[in-house]
């Protein structure tokens, strides 16, 4: 019993996770934009820009593999479903 409680909070615990990287990555997506538009408007040098540019895209890197991981757990979650005892 114990542990089915367990599997349970585990799997709420996945789907806040995703939940939360989703945000973050629309974030990231949004923020990418502003910079892009600073460039474009030239309040920010391009040098500037490429130091950003170079953050988001290993912010974006992380929160992608995060993101395959959790579709990993809840693919796993799904083929063994009739293990979990909820």
């Amino acid at each position: 019993m114990l542990l089915s409680l367990a599997d349970a909070l585990l799997l709420v615990i996945t789907l806040l996770w995703s939940v939360m990287g989703i945000i973050e990555l629309r974030i990231l997506l949004k923020s990418h934009g502003g910079i892009k538009d600073k460039l474009d408007n030239g309040r920010i040098n391009k040098d500037e820009y490429k130091n950003i540019s170079r953050r988001h895209k290993f912010c974006f890197t992380i929160n992608i593999s995060y993101l395959v991981i959790i579709l990993f757990q809840l693919g796993y979650v799904i083929f063994n479903w009739y293990e979990v005892n909820v």
